[in-house]
């Protein structure tokens, strides 16, 4: 790991300070995070609300949410490699995909998805490559000090979450006109969809999605900070970045002299 590499200000902090630098460091590098994810969502959703029948719109929000951990895959093979000063194009982070998706998928999608840590353990489970026992030690290692706080930030960003689409929801009633508005609040349970209640599912899966694009890299972000933080903490990351740095000036007068 080249530490003399790494772009952001690397010290020691509070977990909550750790994660104030992960929302610093998305809103840094949201040009290279939020392209490639949009596409690699586009690509499976575009498809998917064409040819699912309208009947089952509500049903693809649910499969979005279900395979929410691929994009947040995502979000940190870009930000990992943002930290150490490796910037990747769309296309390079695209064809990247193959590679960053490969295993630990069944534990992702089924047990993993229910942790409200699985933000704070994704460094573990994707960066470190460490399995079963090891894995798990170490996981307990980094995690122990931080539970609270990323069981807490995995709730927070979850009512921003709701709380945003809720909004957007009542902004898009806003423009429901006045004569479908009865028969749409009326029949929105109704599971016989009619047209109109067709295209409100659809409007409410894209606000979903929508969403949750905006919001899920502030959630990877801050919680790949506070594991980054961890680690200096036990790894003393800024003591070695510190004797670099005093190296380096050191050289830097012997050539003067």
């Amino acid at each position: 790991m080249q530490l003399d590499q790494i772009t952001a200000n690397i010290r020691l902090r509070s977990s909550w300070e750790a994660i104030d630098l992960g929302f610093a460091m998305m809103q840094q590098w949201w040009a290279s995070v939020y392209p490639p994810l949009i596409l690699f969502n586009l690509f499976i959703f575009i498809p998917i609300f064409i040819f699912v029948p309208r009947e089952y719109y509500l049903y693809v929000m649910l499969f979005f949410w279900w395979i929410k951990p691929y994009s947040h895959r995502l979000i940190l093979h870009i930000l990992s490699q943002k930290l150490f000063n490796n910037d990747l194009s769309t296309g390079q982070t695209l064809r990247d995909i193959p590679s960053v998706f490969r295993g630990r998928t069944f534990g992702a999608l089924t047990f993993r998805r229910f942790s409200f840590s699985r933000g704070f353990n994704l460094p573990i489970w994707q960066l470190e490559q460490l399995k079963d026992k090891e894995r798990s030690k170490r996981q307990n290692l980094l995690l122990s000090a931080v539970h609270s706080e990323a069981i807490w930030l995995t709730i927070g960003l979850f009512l921003i979450e709701i709380i945003l689409t809720f909004s957007l929801l009542g902004l898009f009633l806003l423009f429901v006109p006045e004569s479908h508005f009865e028969s749409f609040t009326s029949n929105f349970f109704n599971p016989e969809l009619g047209s109109i209640e067709a295209w409100v599912t659809l409007a409410i899966s894209a606000i979903y999605i929508a969403v949750t694009l905006l919001i899920e890299p502030f959630y990877i972000a801050a919680n790949f900070a506070l594991y980054i933080n961890r680690r200096t903490q036990l790894e003393a990351w800024d003591i070695e970045l510190s004797f670099r740095k005093m190296a380096e000036r050191l050289s830097a007068k012997e050539d003067r002299v």
